[in-house]
């Protein structure tokens, strides 16, 4: 069961101009990797919280970190909040990656998309024994090292690290899609999270090499628990809730056409 809980800001950190992360004290239910929370600053003009992956969940200071990057009036809002402020946070939903790890010791490639690299970099820190395989992509290079090191975050101690980006110098240039290895012989499944078109090319390379593939979704929702049916997914046996049916899916069962 969830925990709605008044919790105190803890960090704030603007990484760039669209990105920043917060940490946040938390004494409710630990969470596990691929799991949300909804959050709310209590002065918040807005009526609806926002849904936010784990980045990091810190079981000694009991604290939980969010990658969040501002699209919004809700996000926007979350990256003024000041530190020893209150905010209202539930959680934590959804299904967990670990939910889906195979049984056998073969490697597993991770493949995000922008600021889709925080379930999956919760996943590496969740399960340092795993033999991961990172593909993290972005739009634009990174500034520095200190950028860098801040968005990557647990991803960094994959087994393998691989990072493209459209625009800039600084990493490998392009789509992480033409970089990822489809490789049956290598990887026993594959876990990905972004950009829809992201996701529906990998779940085509994964398709066509006969690789297991399980995808987390976002969605806008409104309340996290499945009441209002506002985070519909459209999936191939009909239509489910990506908080209480996921966020995770198996990529087979998804429609990205409509």
């Amino acid at each position: 069961m969830a925990n709605n809980l008044v919790c105190e800001l803890k960090e704030n950190s603007h990484v760039n101009n669209e990105i920043f992360t917060i940490g946040i004290a938390w004494g409710g239910l630990a969470p596990k990797a691929g799991q949300f929370f909804m959050l709310k600053p209590l002065r918040s003009s807005l009526f609806l919280a926002r849904p936010l992956s784990v980045f990091e969940w810190q079981p000694e200071q009991k604290m939980l970190r969010f990658l969040v990057a501002r699209r919004g009036k809700g996000t926007n809002e979350l990256s003024q909040v000041k530190l020893g402020e209150k905010i209202e946070i539930t959680g934590p939903f959804g299904n967990a990656w670990a939910d889906f790890l195979p049984a056998n010791n073969k490697s597993i490639a991770l493949v995000s998309g922008g600021v889709g690299i925080a379930p999956l970099a919760a996943l590496v820190a969740e399960k340092p024994e795993v033999d991961f395989h990172f593909y993290a992509g972005f739009k634009n290079s990174f500034n520095d090292k200190t950028e860098e090191a801040a968005i990557l975050g647990s991803a960094y101690k994959a087994k393998r690290f691989i990072i493209s980006a459209e625009y800039g110098m600084s990493v490998l240039k392009g789509r992480i899609v033409d970089y990822f290895d489809n490789d049956p012989n290598i990887y026993s499944a594959v876990f990905a999270c972004g950009p829809g078109a992201m996701l529906n090319a990998i779940k085509a390379k994964c398709n066509k090499a006969g690789l297991p593939c399980f995808i987390s979704l976002e969605r806008r929702m409104a309340c996290g628990s499945g009441a209002c049916l506002g985070c519909t997914v459209q999936c191939i046996k009909g239509n489910r809730r990506c908080c209480t049916d996921g966020p995770i899916f198996a990529a087979e069962e998804l429609r990205f056409d409509e």
